[in-house]
Parts: structure tokens; sequence; C-alpha cells
């Protein structure tokens, strides 16, 4: 089983980094919840969000959609915020916002 976990995690950070996808990680709460705001006003669209039992309790998750680009945010209790999406895209929202980008999967 531990082989299949290694082989799984391998595999996700091969596509990521094949995809061309960066991540920015850490973002504290307030941060999260005003960026998510913010990503109407330049013509993100909300596609989907998390409604389970503990949304926004323990986890949440915002897919945003601009044209045929796609970004994700989760919001965890224990790391709080996360963007990942296009490494151009990210790199964008990164430098208006003044957080760090990194090119691993989680």
């Amino acid at each position: 089983m531990k082989q299949l976990t290694k082989a799984l995690r391998l595999f996700a950070k091969l596509r990521f980094s094949l995809l061309g996808l960066a991540t920015i990680k850490d973002i504290p709460t307030e941060q999260f919840w005003k960026l998510a705001g913010r990503l109407p006003t330049y013509g993100w669209k909300k596609t989907s969000e998390y409604s389970g039992p503990d949304a926004w309790i323990d986890y949440g998750r915002i897919t945003f959609r601009r044209r045929f680009t796609r970004i994700k945010l989760e919001w965890d209790n224990a790391t709080e915020g996360s963007v990942e999406g296009p490494r151009r895209v990210i790199r964008e929202i990164a430098r208006a916002n003044g957080l760090a980008v990194t090119y691993d999967w989680q």
C-alpha cells in the first residue's frame, strides 16, 4: 500500500509539472476571502463551490473560470488558503496580492 501511495503522489507531481501549474500556499484566511471576493471583478466566474456538511468549517473549495482558464481556491482549517492554476495566471494573482508562488504540487 505504501508503494501505491508513493506512486500516486509521484504521478500527481509529474502531472502538475507537465501541465505547467503553480500554487500559492498558506494564504491567511482573511486574505483568502478578500481574494475570492475580488476575482469576479477581474472577470472570473464562480463555476462550483464545495457544499459538503463540513463546508467552510473544516474544508472549502471554489472553482473559478475565465474564458478557457480554470483556477481552484481551497481552504482548510489547518493550512488555510491556497490557489492553484496555470503558472501565468497564478503569478499574476500572486504579484497583485503580495503572495509567493510555488511550482510544486502540495
